[in-house]
């Protein structure tokens, strides 16, 4: 007889409670694997990436017919243009030929992310490298580059350096904690579905309970279980 197909779920705590204790090997193994795993993932197999950060104001003088919440508002808007020329192959390429670096310019443009400083006119050049050094030295260079030929092709007035970039102190990546977190919550999540799948798919009865819950029959005896010292011990008298 289909036991599965005969019984109806209604799990309230109580059943829930019963899950976790009688599943509570599998709902702490794979959790603890699982932080196990990510933190030695964490710390000794995924690489450390550390970011260098340099800013720049860049300003073209107005008009003086324009009006100065205009001029504003196009410095801002030509801030955008600014950041793909940061990012073009003529600024990437002498910065390899300044560093003597042996990579391309597509490899080199992947580390470096140019990005606006809030709603303002101030551009931030980011540089991440395996080394903290490398990644300095590549942000300033890719600054100087810019300033030089941001003002040969946008005929701007003044390129200013905000914050040239400082040797990073910790890594960015990978974020350790982060990452022992979700594969923990992972893991439980993941615990806990086992153990209610495995009691979901267990029709077997194996209390007296069982019987008249799955089976919605009264309950009219049960035989012991005895153990066979027991039985011998019962014939021996």
């Amino acid at each position: 007889m289909d036991y599965q197909n005969e019984m109806e779920y209604t799990i309230d705590l109580r059943d829930i409670m019963r899950i976790i204790r009688k599943r509570i090997l599998i709902i702490l193994l794979i959790p603890t694997l699982a932080v196990m795993v990510a933190g030695g993932m964490a710390f000794f197999v995924m690489p450390e990436v550390y970011q260098a950060n340099t800013t720049l104001l860049v300003w073209k003088a107005p008009d003086q017919n324009q009006v100065a919440l205009g001029d504003i508002n196009s410095n801002r808007q030509l801030v955008k243009t600014y950041r793909e020329i940061a990012r073009s192959n003529t600024v990437m390429k002498q910065v390899i030929e300044d560093l003597h670096l042996d990579t391309t310019p597509g490899v080199l443009r992947s580390t470096v992310e140019v990005s606006l400083r809030g709603d303002t006119e101030i551009i931030e050049i980011s540089v991440e490298h395996l080394d903290p050094r490398s990644a300095t030295v590549i942000a300033n260079a890719v600054a100087r580059s810019f300033m030089d030929n941001v003002t040969r092709i946008m005929q701007v007035d003044n390129v200013v350096v905000v914050d040239p970039a400082v040797l990073p102190g910790s890594p960015i990546k990978p974020q350790k904690q982060l990452i022992i977190a979700v594969a923990g919550m992972l893991g439980l999540m993941s615990s806990a579905f086992i153990a209610f799948l495995l009691e979901y798919l267990d029709n077997t009865i194996k209390t007296p309970t069982d019987v008249e819950r799955y089976l919605d029959l009264p309950l009219l005896g049960t035989i012991p279980k005895f153990k066979t010292a027991d039985l011998s011990a019962a014939k021996g008298d």
